[in-house]
This record gives structure tokens, C-alpha cells and sequence, in this order.
């Protein structure tokens, strides 16, 4: 049996996506690490964590994944998920020591732009949507930059490689 002390929660469930049972799920962390290899994900559902086991699933962007859950074949299936907190067992994690990274993990770093250079420094986070954004601190200004435009991400130097479009800076 499933208990809610044995189980992380690593995003929720947004909208349907398509007709035919299949849903976002948006992830708490910085890249979504859910793949059809893992056996299930867990939902509460009235109260008790119940596991949706994983038919397929694929990448939408950093922090999405399109997931096919067994069992659920139809939007109208798919809506009961929508706004739903998702969780894996414990034990589905890395058992290395190593904290599963989170967006939140990323302020601090140093932000390179292929086109001008160092740019700045990551001051926050916004990981409230499926659009994360940083919040860059350039020439004085907060200027947001989507996480989808991320190239390169160097833990041990802590610093983030982006490509922008020209222009970019000045807007």
C-alpha cells in the first residue's frame, strides 16, 4: 500500500492535451526527468494516492511532459487530473544522495549569451507556469529570460549558456 510519508512530489497535472486521454504535466524541477521506463506516477485521488501506471510519455519542453496514463483514454478521463499535485514513490528517485534538481537551485548562477557575452547574474526564479523564467539582473535592469532558451547549464561552474535572439538586451 501507498503512504503518503513514502511518496515526493515532483509537479502537477495541467491541462488535457488532444482528445485522446493524454495530459501535461508540468515538473517542479528543471528538467523533467519522467520517461515511459518508469513504472507509474501517483495521484490523489479523494484522498488516497492512488498509481496511474505510464503508457508512453514525451518531452514538451524543460519543465513539461505529455504522459499517457493506463486507463486514461479521453479528455473528459484527462480533465479529473487537471490542477492535481504528481507524485513517485521515494525509492523511484536517486538513490546516490544527490537532491533531485530544482529550478530554484539556479539563482546565483552566471548567465553567458553566445551572442553578447556575460550577461548576469540569475536573481530568481519564476516556475509558477510551464514557462520558467530567470530573472537576470543586466546593466542594472531585471530582464526575464525563458528557460527554453538555455544551451548549456555547468553545475561546477555554476553557469548558464544561452542563445538569444538579436536584440534581446535592448528590449
Amino acid at each position: 500500500m501507498l503512504k503518503k510519508e513514502d511518496l515526493i512530489k515532483i509537479g502537477h497535472f495541467a491541462k488535457p492535451h488532444g482528445i485522446k486521454g493524454e495530459i501535461s504535466l508540468l515538473t517542479d524541477y528543471e528538467i523533467a526527468d519522467i520517461s515511459a521506463d518508469d513504472p507509474y506516477l501517483v495521484c490523489d485521488m479523494e484522498g488516497i494516492p492512488v498509481p496511474f501506471f505510464i503508457e508512453s510519455c514525451r518531452q514538451k519542453n524543460n519543465t513539461a511532459v505529455l504522459v499517457e496514463l493506463a486507463g486514461i483514454d479521453s479528455k473528459d478521463k484527462a480533465k479529473l487530473f487537471t490542477g492535481k499535485p504528481a507524485y513517485v514513490p521515494s525509492e523511484m528517485l536517486p538513490s546516490n544522495g544527490e537532491a533531485v534538481p530544482e529550478w530554484k537551485d539556479l539563482t546565483g548562477y552566471t548567465v553567458t549569451d553566445s551572442n553578447t557575452g556575460k550577461a548576469g547574474t540569475v536573481s530568481d526564479i519564476d516556475s509558477r507556469t510551464a514557462n520558467v523564467l530567470l530573472a537576470v539582473n543586466y546593466k542594472g535592469k531585471e530582464t526575464l529570460i525563458p528557460a527554453a532558451l538555455i544551451t548549456a547549464l555547468d553545475r561546477e561552474r555554476k553557469t548558464i549558456a544561452v542563445s538569444l535572439p538579436e536584440g534581446f538586451w535592448e528590449i
